[in-house]
């Protein structure tokens, strides 16, 4: 998975793959800066 950097073909992957395979590996945040600032101070983003 994740072998390229096209947005389509990773998502095709993610779609072919059983539900009980998949692995959270990530999550992003999307929202005015201030607000993600506000609910994510003090959380640790990176090993």
């Amino acid at each position: 998975m994740f072998t390229t950097g096209h947005d389509e073909a990773n998502r095709a992957v993610v779609m072919a793959a059983a539900r009980d395979d998949l692995k959270l590996v990530g999550l992003a945040v999307h929202g005015p800066r201030n607000a993600v600032d506000k609910v994510l101070k003090g959380a640790t983003l990176h090993p």
